[in-house]
Order: C-alpha cells, then structure tokens, then sequence
C-alpha cells in the first residue's frame, strides 16, 4: 500500500522509523509496510461463507447457508497457525473471507492470537455489526477494523447485490466508532463506479473516519470475469491526480492506494516537480517498502488452509498448512517460484523490465499473469509513460 498523506505530508517519517526501529517499540500500522522482515504479513481467508454476493469478489464466497463442505480450518488447526505465525515474528494476521464475521470463533482465536503477541486486523462488510458486535470486536483486541464501501448507497448496494447493505455498512462503521475501534474505508474502483470515488471520499471525511483506502482490481476470483470493468490507464492518471490533491490537504485522514504500486512512483515525480528538496527522503521510503509485496512480504491462507503468494493469487499453491507449517512452506529453499518472487526486479520483463524504477514498483503479478500468461510480464495497469519509467522525471540520471 501507498500512504500517500504520510509521504506527501511527514517530513518526520524516516525519523519515526528510525526511532521505532531503535527503541523496538511496536510501531503504528502504517509503518509496517516500511520494516524489513523475513516474515510475511499473513491474510487469512477464515471462511468462503458471505451474507453478500460482490461482483468483484477474489475468493469466489458462497452464500452464509451454502451446505457445500468448506473444508475450513478447524480452531484448534488455526490456533497451530497462529503459534507458527508468533514463532516467526510475522509482523500481522489480517482475518479476512467471505465474511469472517460468520465464523463462530473469531473472536476467541483473535483474543488467542492478541495474547501471543500477534497483531490482527479485521476486514468486513460490516453489515453484521450492531453495537453488540462493536463491543465484541473491541473486547477481542482488533488492532484495526476495514469495510469496504463501493459507492453511495445505490452504487454500494447494487455491487453488494443487496439493498440496504450500503446503510448497514455504514452503520457497523459508526458503531465501531463509537467503540473506539480504528476504522478505515475500502473503496475498489471500477468503470461502474468511477464516479463515486470523490463521493465514497466525501463520506468517509463527514463520517470522520481516519483511513481512506482506494484498491484497484486484480483478475482473481470473479474478478476473472469483469476484467472489462477495470478503469482505462488514462483514468488511472486522473484518479492519482485526484488522490494526491487530496492527501495533500487531508486533514488527520490517512489516504492510501493499493494493488497498484505505479502509484508511488507516480507520486515521487509530482514530490521532485513541486519539493525537489523532499524527493530523495520520499524515494528511499518508496524503496524500503520495495513494491508489489507478493511472495515476499505479503502471503494468504485460504478456509481450506492452502498457501498462496497473495489474496488474489488462489491459482497457485504453495503447499496446504494441514501437511506442513506454514514456516515449513513459506522458507522453503527449494521453492524456486518462491525464490524468484523475492528477486522480482531479476526477472520482470517487457515495460517492467524496462523501468528504471522497478524496484518501487515490480508490478502486479497476478495482473501480469492473467493478461500475458508470465507472471513476470508486464502489469497491463501500469500508466506511466516511457519518459517516466526511464526515471528522468526524478532526476534518477542525475544521481550517482
């Protein structure tokens, strides 16, 4: 993820990690993306069951009273995974799904994970939480709560294919609110909601609701099959234009970009043109945070216990966790595709290959492989010009 606010508006940032890094204090959530471990930021797909049915949906959820075998970690299995996680200082456990607040023992395994010391987010529609559910959530120590919101109520509600699920949502947020729950707004952009990106921003800003998250599409699940709904990459231009007004102005709200780290490279060139003083500080935050994280810093558990190089990538595996640790399969030194995954700049190809700055980037893999069948191909969704890759917007070919 691109902090944009943190890196457009902080000239304390490198300092803050620095100090956090020295004191080894637990350092905010936004800064995570920033440290260098050997261990990944694990998201967990805690059930396939969802109450809503989204369009974009990358797990392909089945319905809340779906009697399909789910084959779902059992709590006792995901305890053990989560004792892994510890043993390998993964720096977070993100509980995502489906719905994962359809699952009976979400609250005692994070209250488990919380007490061995693991950091744990929850990602939700949120139309299941009332004010009892807020204080569950609180009481059960979630460090952060994510709700997806995909426009104003008739967008939202027509994504989510269900109405009243947009005031439901809305709804569960206040209520986290209320608790003191850290909260944050999703919005996924697509042609069919295009416009109701400055609408979901204004909402989120009346709603003061800290963190403004925006995610671009990635071709995983049913996301396969809407591919024609992603935004032209002319419009990705205007988007970030918009995004960076903003977050230049965006008073105590943290705006964010995800699945598209052309982002941050794109952000560096508007720092070099308006605070060339700034730009060397921004860039080395950009390399620190090294790009698209799959493989490396970021991996997925599904319901089943499969392990993937990212959330969206369930195409492939990795191994199951039910036949060896997650430890076992993730630093697994014969896993040449692993191996790759962590020395992406080595192999990307074509436009990626080609950029000077890949290494803040590296490009979606998962969009690479669906649309050129390389993972190491170039992403389809970079929009940045063959002036701008060659990094003399930055000034790279002035540096040493």
């Amino acid at each position: 993820m691109i902090n944009c606010s943190k890196l457009l508006q902080s000239t304390q940032t490198l300092k803050e990690i620095k100090r956090y890094s020295a004191v080894k204090e637990e350092a905010p959530k936004w800064m995570l993306r920033f440290s260098k471990t050997s261990s990944p930021i694990v998201v967990w797909n805690v059930t396939r069951k969802c109450n809503l049915s989204c369009a974009h949906c990358y797990i392909n959820a089945v319905g809340e009273d779906s009697e399909e075998d789910m084959g779902e970690l059992t709590t006792r299995e995901a305890m053990d995974m989560i004792e892994d996680l510890v043993s390998i200082k993964s720096p977070m456990l993100a509980f995502s799904g489906g719905e994962p607040l359809l699952r009976d023992d979400i609250y005692e395994l994070n209250v488990y994970a919380m007490k061995l010391g693991l950091r744990t987010i929850l990602s939700t529609n949120s139309t299941l939480i009332t004010r009892e559910v807020a204080k569950k959530i609180k009481k059960a120590g979630f460090a952060y709560v994510g709700v997806s919101l995909d426009g104003s109520e008739e967008a939202h509600d027509k994504f989510r294919g269900a109405k009243g699920a947009f005031e439901k949502s809305l709804q569960g947020l206040r209520y986290l609110m209320e608790e003191g729950v850290r909260t944050g707004v999703r919005f996924a952009i697509t042609n069919q909601n295009y416009d109701e990106l400055s609408k979901v921003l204004e909402i989120t800003k009346r709603e003061k609701i800290p963190r403004f998250s925006l995610f671009q599409l990635v071709y995983g699940g049913r996301g396969k099959e809407i591919i024609d709904w992603d935004i032209f990459n002319e419009q990705r231009r205007d988007v970030m234009d918009y995004v960076i007004k903003e977050a230049r102005v965006s008073n105590g709200m943290n705006i964010v970009t995800a699945d598209n780290y052309a982002d941050g490279i794109y952000l560096l060139q508007n720092v070099a043109e308006h605070e060339p003083e700034r730009a060397a500080e921004v860039e080395r935050l950009l390399a620190m945070q090294s790009g698209c994280p799959a493989g490396d810093g970021l991996a997925n558990i599904d319901n089943r216990g499969d392990v993937h190089l990212c959330p969206y990538w369930q195409s492939r595996t990795m191994g199951n966790i039910r036949e060896k640790k997650f430890s076992e399969i993730w630093f697994d030194e014969e896993n040449e595709f692993l191996a790759k995954m962590r020395d992406k700049t080595r192999y990307i190809k074509d436009k990626c290959g080609r950029c000077k700055l890949n290494h803040l980037c590296m490009g979606c893999r998962v969009r690479a492989e669906v649309a050129n069948g390389d993972p190491f191909g170039e992403d389809p969704a970079c929009y940045l010009t063959e002036e701008e890759i060659s990094g003399a917007k930055v000034g790279l070919h002035d540096r040493s």
